[in-house]
């Protein structure tokens, strides 16, 4: 297992209900409570003492999300190059749990990113985590967040052009660059961060994802599911965009949530791949060309 081989760092959610979403990410998911502050409550998979997931009530969605960088020089130079493009960006130091210094900025799209340093950079040793984990189904870190967005060109072109993201697929079904999806990374993990379009700005979510270590252990996770009354939306199977085994499914706070497994990780020179058909990304398998109604929807 990889300290942080993903770069995708954590995110902070909005629920429907608090509550039945909490009982579902400490019994169900096996995160464990790291902190609360003013109304948000942050969770981690207990690995390191780093927060992967904050949550807080009213709706559902994003309400930020960041990406770990290097070190200090590295923040420095996200934070010139977005602020000479006339974008506002603020310094967030301190102001989470385990955060030491971050920036924050909007997307095109108007969701907010942040670029973090963090204090726990330890070595990850699965018998000695920093918290107790007791749900032998819990992931082993946050994996990736694919985006909602009514223009997934211009959110992609963004991440590409001004953060320094690498692309690794893109779904542009007329090859016109009107792009369905992107799948985009920050090393060299296949991605960190992807985008899917919508019509409606006010969608933020299709999906968190979380890592799990092969598939036996997404079949063990999906039976806790059923325990929770919880049914799985689409899979278990595999991506041919990826190419992960994953398993998708509406957790009790009403967001999206999936367990992946065998994302590949991509040489820095490897080209970006074009898709003429969002059905062809869905699944290796089997012919499946349409996903149940429920995933088409945004949080």
């Amino acid at each position: 297992m990889h300290s942080k081989a993903q770069r995708f760092e954590h995110v902070e959610l909005k629920v429907n209900d608090l509550s039945k979403a909490i009982n579902f990410y400490k019994e169900g998911l096996g995160l464990v409570e790291i902190a609360r502050e003013s109304g948000v409550i942050y969770l981690g998979c207990g690995y390191d003492k780093n927060y992967d997931l904050a949550i807080s009530e009213g709706g559902t969605g994003v309400s930020h999300f960041a990406v770990r960088v290097d070190n200090e020089e590295e923040l420095e130079y996200f934070y010139k190059k977005i602020s000479n493009l006339g974008v506002r960006v603020d310094r967030h130091n301190g102001t989470e749990p385990g955060q030491v210094k971050g920036i924050r900025f909007n997307l095109p799209s108007g969701i907010p990113m942040e670029f973090v340093l963090v204090e726990d950079n330890s070595y990850v040793n699965p018998a000695r985590p920093a918290y107790r984990r007791n749900v032998a189904s819990a992931p082993l870190n946050i994996d990736h967040i694919n985006l909602m967005t009514v223009d997934v060109k211009k959110e992609t072109d963004f991440f590409h052009e001004i953060l320094d993201f690498k692309i690794s697929d893109i779904v542009d079904p007329e090859m016109n660059g009107k792009y369905m999806m992107s799948f985009m990374r920050f090393r060299g993990y296949h991605h960190d961060v992807a985008t899917t379009i919508t019509k409606n700005p006010n969608d933020t979510l299709h999906h968190l994802s979380w890592t799990m270590s092969n598939f036996e252990h997404i079949k063990v996770a999906c039976d806790v599911l059923t325990q929770f009354d919880i049914d799985v939306e689409l899979g278990p199977g595999r991506h041919p965009i990826g190419p992960n085994l994953y398993a998708y499914y509406l957790e009790p706070g009403g967001n999206r949530f999936e367990y992946v497994a065998e994302q590949v990780y991509l040489d820095p020179a490897s080209p970006t791949k074009i898709w003429r058909s969002m059905a062809d990304t869905l699944e290796s398998w089997s012919r499946l060309r349409k996903p149940p109604g429920s995933f088409i929807k945004g949080m």
